[in-house]
């Protein structure tokens, strides 16, 4: 009896998985940023809830307050 001798892959066998293996990374990468960004969200809307004044920093360095709005009186003006 003849040894046996495993098959190996086929190529585009494993490009298929390599590919899937790269979508299921990116997705998690998404995934991971997607808390981050509700976790950020979350303690900016908590800070204007509490009546305190929150720093939003963008990328290129702008810096903008924001403070909750209070109500306007009669006769002021809107925007």
């Amino acid at each position: 009896m003849a040894d046996q001798v495993p098959h190996p892959q086929r190529v585009s066998d494993l490009q298929e998985r390599i590919a899937r293996a790269q979508v299921d990374a990116k997705m998690t990468v998404l995934e991971q940023m997607i808390d981050r960004m509700h976790c950020q969200l979350q303690s900016i809307f908590d800070g204007i809830g509490r009546n305190e004044q929150v720093e939003l920093v963008y990328p290129d360095g702008e810096v903008v307050l924001i403070t909750k709005a209070r109500p306007r009186k009669a006769g002021e003006g809107g925007e």
